[in-house]
């Protein structure tokens, strides 16, 4: 199973075949500490392998982690760095980060925060996304929600509601083949809404952000609240 590997070298590698994987950051923590896996002396790097066993697995906050199950679910406590997650059926929770790159194939995606990027890719569900910074979901079938994004929004699905709830003036993509869309903006922000990517000429300069939103068989909503 590859994955898509933060840069630095203070990273936590958890890796399970069918069971699942909880982890928690807790503040003033210096060492690492496994339920399944021993662990020489709790030092960063890490690498725990949980096999087909239920992994618990503590953590110094801002630890950055790669993280993978093939059928599990995998929940993150506390504030960490960057997460990679994958699995191919098992639901996500990640409750804070600093960056977020999570696919699934089968299986719930839940983010409550994260401070920069979100990244989530899904086959088959439903995707969940809090506070955020720039964000590019996609799934083939589920619906998406992101309730506070703050930077540029990619959002795409085969079949499933999408709905969006800006924090700034910040550019969005959103495309559905069967479902409804719905954008909602801050009061102040002036979007120049297309249906269509490169219709954006006329009128661009004197608008905050632009929304293109476009859905196969849905109602499209793009409104100041």
């Amino acid at each position: 199973m590859g994955f898509p590997a933060p840069v630095q070298a203070a990273v936590v590698r958890i890796t399970t075949t069918s069971g699942s994987i909880h982890v928690v950051a807790e503040p003033g923590r210096t060492d690492v500490w496994s339920s399944t896996d021993p662990l020489d002396d709790g030092r960063l790097p890490a690498t725990i392998d949980g096999g087909a066993s239920r992994v618990r697995v503590r953590v110094p906050e801002g630890t950055d982690l790669v993280v993978g199950s093939t059928s599990g679910r995998v929940t993150i406590e506390g504030s960490v760095g960057a997460v990679s997650a994958m699995t191919n059926a098992g639901r996500v929770s990640i409750a804070d980060a600093e960056s977020v790159d999570v696919r699934t194939k089968s299986g719930r995606i839940e983010v409550k925060q994260v401070s920069g990027s979100c990244r989530a890719v899904a086959t088959s569900a439903r995707v969940e996304i809090g506070h955020c910074g720039d964000a590019d979901v996609t799934s083939g079938s589920g619906r998406i929600s992101l309730d506070d994004a703050n930077g540029r929004v990619h959002a795409h699905c085969s079949s499933g509601r999408i709905e969006i709830s800006m924090g700034g003036a910040h550019d969005v993509d959103a495309e559905t083949v069967s479902g409804r869309i719905t954008v909602s903006l801050p009061a102040a922000v002036r979007a120049l809404v297309v249906p269509l990517p490169g219709e954006v000429a006329v009128g661009a300069d004197d608008c905050d952000c632009v929304v293109v939103a476009r859905s196969g068989s849905g109602r499209v909503d793009v409104s100041n609240r």
